[in-house]
C-alpha cells in the first residue's frame, strides 16, 4: 500500500518522483511494464488525485483526499524560486555590468539590477531558512535553468539595444594627465577626468561635448562657464541659443549662482558639436531625461548615481561632478554666504581674462580645450599653442 501522505511530504521537501519512488517507506511497487518507476508513481498519483476531485470520496481513491499544501511544501516552493530567480538576475547582473552599454543600456546593473538581485537573495534565503532541504537535483536543474534564462535576457536586451543604434563602452576608466591641471587657486581639485578606451563620438565629423546637468544646480551653473568659455574659444566657431541665469535660490544649495543656460545652445563648429540634456526646472534641482540610446548609455555607464554635471568629451574623456567651485562665483570667493556675482561680472573677469572668478574657470576651459584639441590631432593650433592647453596635451600623449 502506498504511503500517499508520505509521497506528498518527500515532494514538499523538493524530492524528485524516482527518488520518491524509491524510498522503501513510501511502500510502492512499480509493474515492470510500467516503464521507469518514477514516472509511473507520477502517473498514479495524479491519476488517484483526479479520482478524488471527481467523486469527492476519499475512500474510493485509496487514501486520503486532496489536502491544502503544507508549509513545508510551500517554502520548498520559495526556496526553488529563489534557486531560479538568483542565478537569473545574477548572470544578467554581471554581464551588464561588464558591458554596460548595449546590455545594460536600458536596465542598467547599478541600480535597477543590483536592487533586483537583492529581492532574489531575498526570497531565496526565506525559503531555505523555512524548508528542510537546502539542495537537491530540483534546486540544481532550477539554478541551470535561471542561469540560462539569464543570460538569454541579457543578450536579448543587448542585442535589440545595439538594433536601436546604442554604442558599445566599456567601464573601464583611467585618469587622464589633464587632472593635475583642472584645479582652482586654492589647490582644491573639483573632480577628476577619466578616459575610456571607447569609439569616439563624433558629429559631422568632429567630438561631441555632451553636457548633463540641471539649471537649478549651482554646481551645473558654475561649471557651464568653462564649457561655454572653451567652445567660444575655437575658431570658426558659434555658440548659440544660449542664455544668462542663475541657479535655484535654495540658501542650501549656494543659491542663485550665476550660469549660462545650455538647455537649447547649440555649436556652429569645424571642430567640436554640443548635444546638452539640461532640466529647465529652474526652482528644483532634478536630473534630465535621457531622450536617446546614446545619452543614456553613457549616464548609465559612467553615471550610474545620476550626479550633474556630467560631461562627456567626444565619447572617451568623462568627468562627473563639478567643474568648477560654485563658492568661487560669489562677492567673497570661497564664502557660500556671501552674495553672488551676477553673470555680467563673471563675464566681464572671462574677457579681460583677470579675477578670481577666471582664476577658477581657467583651469577647466583649458583642459577641455586640450582634450578637444587631443581628440583633432592637436587642431586648431591656435588653441594648441596656448601654453596652458599645450602642457596638458605634452601629458595626453
Amino acid at each position: 500500500m502506498v504511503d500517499w501522505d508520505l509521497v506528498d511530504k518527500r515532494r514538499a521537501k523538493g524530492w524528485d518522483w524516482e527518488r520518491v519512488a524509491a524510498d522503501p517507506k513510501v511502500g510502492f511497487t512499480a509493474d515492470p511494464s510500467a516503464g521507469e518507476p518514477g514516472r509511473a508513481l507520477r502517473s498514479l498519483y495524479y491519476q488517484r488525485r483526479s479520482r478524488s476531485q471527481r467523486t469527492g470520496d476519499d475512500s474510493k481513491a485509496g487514501g486520503a483526499g486532496p489536502e491544502a499544501p503544507s508549509p513545508e511544501r510551500t517554502f520548498g516552493r520559495i526556496a526553488l524560486a529563489g534557486y531560479v530567480l538568483v542565478p537569473l538576475v545574477g548572470a544578467w547582473f554581471v554581464i551588464a555590468l561588464a558591458i554596460p552599454s548595449p546590455v545594460g543600456a536600458y536596465v542598467p546593473a547599478i541600480p535597477y539590477l543590483a536592487f533586483l538581485l537583492a529581492i532574489a537573495g531575498i526570497v531565496l534565503a526565506y525559503g531555505l531558512l523555512r524548508s528542510q532541504e537546502r539542495w537537491n537535483r530540483s534546486f540544481r536543474n532550477a539554478a541551470i535553468s535561471g542561469l540560462v534564462v539569464g543570460v538569454v535576457i541579457a543578450g536579448a536586451f543587448g542585442g535589440i539595444a545595439l538594433l536601436s543604434g546604442c554604442p558599445t563602452l566599456t567601464s573601464n576608466t583611467t585618469s587622464v594627465a589633464a587632472t593635475a591641471v583642472g584645479s582652482g587657486p586654492s589647490g582644491s581639485n573639483p573632480g577628476l577626468w577619466e578616459h575610456a578606451s571607447n569609439s569616439e563620438w563624433t558629429s559631422n565629423g568632429v567630438p561631441m561635448l555632451f553636457f548633463y546637468g540641471s539649471i537649478a544646480c549651482p554646481y551645473c551653473s558654475a561649471s557651464s562657464w568653462a564649457m561655454a568659455t572653451a567652445l567660444r574659444a575655437f575658431p570658426s566657431s558659434t555658440l548659440g541659443g544660449w542664455a544668462y541665469g542663475h541657479s535655484d535660490n535654495n540658501p542650501d544649495d549656494i543659491p542663485d549662482t550665476p550660469e549660462i543656460i545650455l538647455a537649447n545652445a547649440y555649436e556652429s563648429s569645424p571642430y567640436v558639436g554640443l548635444h546638452v540634456d539640461e532640466s529647465t526646472n529652474d526652482a528644483v534641482i532634478s536630473a534630465p531625461s535621457t531622450p536617446s540610446c546614446t545619452d543614456s548609455s553613457y549616464v548609465s555607464t559612467y553615471d550610474s548615481t545620476g550626479s550633474i554635471p556630467f560631461v562627456v568629451i567626444g565619447g572617451q574623456y568623462i568627468h562627473v561632478g563639478t567643474l568648477v567651485d560654485p563658492t568661487a562665483l560669489r562677492t567673497t570667493p570661497g564664502d557660500a554666504s556671501s552674495s553672488p556675482l551676477n553673470a555680467t561680472q563673471v563675464q566681464d573677469e572671462i574677457n579681460a581674462q583677470n579675477g578670481t572668478a577666471w582664476e577658477y574657470i581657467s583651469p577647466e576651459v583649458y583642459v577641455i580645450e586640450a582634450l578637444i584639441c587631443h581628440l583633432n590631432g592637436n587642431q586648431p593650433t591656435s588653441i594648441a599653442q596656448i601654453p596652458q592647453v599645450a602642457t596638458i596635451l605634452k601629458g595626453l600623449g
